[in-house]
């Protein structure tokens, strides 16, 4: 008995469909008179004839990319989109070869160097963007800071106020005893007569030989003496104005970002900033009868542009306290010059102190500093509208490239530099210790966007030295500092016949004098110390700077 099937749905559409994928695959088919295999273990297995255009064009690519990284002349030594050195090539030693660590030397300097590095940096960051990974390069890393402990004594408001640098009082030199008198000079006191009647005004006057009372000598004047000084008053309740309610604040893993700007944390470390003013406190006692030493230790742009409120929500210290309790630690010859209410009270009138994508101050952040070191050394700054300006647009610095906050791309900041008007000129040390002539300010209009902070001093150099050809007093002043110092150096030109510049992060790649000896060779006689806060709360760079000290 025949049986009846149940029908199946759309059986006719299904037929239909696979008539016509069966016609397509045999239409494509290099040869009609041969049938078709519509599954691969239907078809007859070929020999294959040599690599498929795939495999041969990804074979092409490793083969040029492996040729373009051994072209050792294309291997970059500075990144801009990281704004950082990159490795360099280790020197082979035995001792390194042993040990392994020229290899892993080798090994982080093949690969942190590669050619076209940025370019390929760029093009994965845009690739990131486009399916919403967010690229973060931050450098550093952010702990819980110390208790920062209270100072006895003036507030640094009180010193920012008006503080007097008063010289060390100089002993007055004892009188030379006078000459036992000969007896036989000396009156009988029988022949003596009355007193003289004090009344009797002929008898008031000295007799003509009566022996003169020594006047004491007033002391020399010590040319090594701080100047006495008195700063101009200050408000004492300065505070940044509070966030607007629409403000977008966002914080990184060492960068806390606001709209389109960035501000770095701190963290107060007690025994590296204790570290720290030892170690400039022992350099004043090297120092001492050879130069006066100053310190400015500058607070980032968090201390100043962020509003308490919001400081007090983050991971970051008291930059005010913290270099209160800094400046109370050193010796009597150090003079410390705050000027912590001097960068605030200007930022609070408009000023542009800080970068936004960057963690250096301003040209401007730093004259104001260098308007306070004068005062404090006894010099008459310089009005900043006779230094010859400079402006360079399109900056995008470290904080940008930690970031890559699209809000601070679309607003680059501007660098304002400021030429000194008596020499644009600056002798450079290099590496190979010949003296480079290059610029105090330099044109980085075609520069990077992330290496234009490199304008002020071609940029961080182990030594360099900039003479004043209007001046031949013999005067000069070495500048101690990192990167920050790169800003404020032009300032001292009009001040100085010899302005010295030394990067105690480099300064050993060129010369291994100790700084008490370098300043009597250069017969240096006012030494400033000036970094940023950050500064004092790594280990390595205070190493760095002790080595230096000696």
């Amino acid at each position: 008995m025949k049986q009846n099937k149940e029908p199946v749905p759309f059986a006719g559409l299904k037929r239909w469909i696979n008539h016509v994928q069966l016609k397509s695959y045999i239409f494509f088919h290099r040869s009609g008179n041969q049938p078709f295999a519509l599954y691969d273990d239907q078809a007859p297995r070929k020999k294959p004839r040599g690599l498929t255009p795939r495999i041969r064009s990804f074979a092409v690519t490793m083969t040029l990319l492996a040729v373009l990284a051994l072209i050792y002349p294309l291997r970059p030594a500075y990144s801009a989109q990281e704004n950082r050195n990159l490795a360099s090539i280790p020197t082979f030693s035995t001792a390194a070869l042993a040990d392994g660590s020229y290899f892993t030397g080798l090994n982080t300097w093949f690969a942190d160097t590669f050619p076209l590095r940025d370019v390929f940096l760029s093009i994965n960051n845009r690739l990131e963007k486009l399916y919403g990974l967010q690229a973060q390069t931050i450098t550093g890393e952010i702990v819980q800071g110390d208790e920062i402990p209270e100072v006895d004594g003036p507030d640094d408001d009180e010193l920012e106020d008006g503080f007097d640098i008063t010289p060390p009082v100089q002993p007055v030199a004892p009188a030379v005893p006078a000459e036992p008198a000969d007896p036989a000079d000396s009156t009988d006191p029988a022949d003596s007569t009355d007193p003289a009647d004090p009344l009797d005004p002929s008898d008031s006057a000295e007799p003509a030989d009566a022996p003169q009372e020594e006047t004491p000598e007033e002391p020399a004047e010590d040319p090594l003496a701080f100047p006495t000084v008195d700063l101009d008053d200050e408000p004492d309740d300065l505070a940044v104005p509070e966030l607007d309610e629409d403000a977008v604040v966002e914080q990184f893993s060492a960068v806390l970002s606001v709209d389109n700007a960035a501000y770095e944390y701190y963290n107060f470390v007690r025994d590296y900033a204790d570290d720290y003013t030892s170690a400039i406190n022992r350099a004043a006692e090297n120092l001492d009868g050879i130069a006066r030493v100053y310190s400015i230790i500058v607070p980032n742009s968090m201390g100043i542009c962020v509003p308490e409120d919001i400081q007090n929500q983050v991971n970051t210290s008291d930059q005010k306290a913290a270099i209160k309790y800094m400046n109370s630690c050193f010796s009597e010859k150090v003079r410390a010059i705050p000027v912590y209410n001097t960068l605030l009270k200007h930022y609070l009138e408009g000023e542009y102190l800080y970068f936004r994508t960057d963690h250096h101050w301003t040209a401007l952040g730093a004259y104001r500093a260098y308007e306070r070191f004068a005062k404090a050394a006894g010099l008459d700054a310089t009005p900043l509208d006779q230094f010859i300006p400079h402006e360079y647009s399109g900056f995008l610095g470290t904080f940008y490239n930690s970031t890559k906050s699209e809000a601070m791309e679309r607003t680059p900041d501007t660098i304002y530099a400021y030429e000194p008007p008596s020499t644009n000129h600056i002798h450079i040390t290099n590496d190979q210790m010949s003296d480079w002539l290059f610029v105090i300010i330099g044109n980085v209009d075609r520069a990077a966007a992330g290496n234009k902070y490199g304008t002020f001093i071609g940029g961080d150099n182990a030594f360099s030295y900039i003479e004043n050809p209007n001046l031949d007093d013999g005067s000069s002043v070495m500048l101690i500092k990192e990167s920050y110092g790169n800003a404020f150096a032009p300032f001292l030109v009009e001040n100085y016949q010899y302005v010295y510049i030394v990067d105690y992060r480099y300064i050993s790649q060129v010369d291994s004098r100790k700084l008490a000896q370098m300043c009597e060779d250069l017969d240096v006689r006012d030494v400033l110390f000036l970094n940023t806060i950050s500064t004092t709360r790594s280990k390595n760079l205070i190493d760095k700077l002790d080595s230096f000290i000696g």
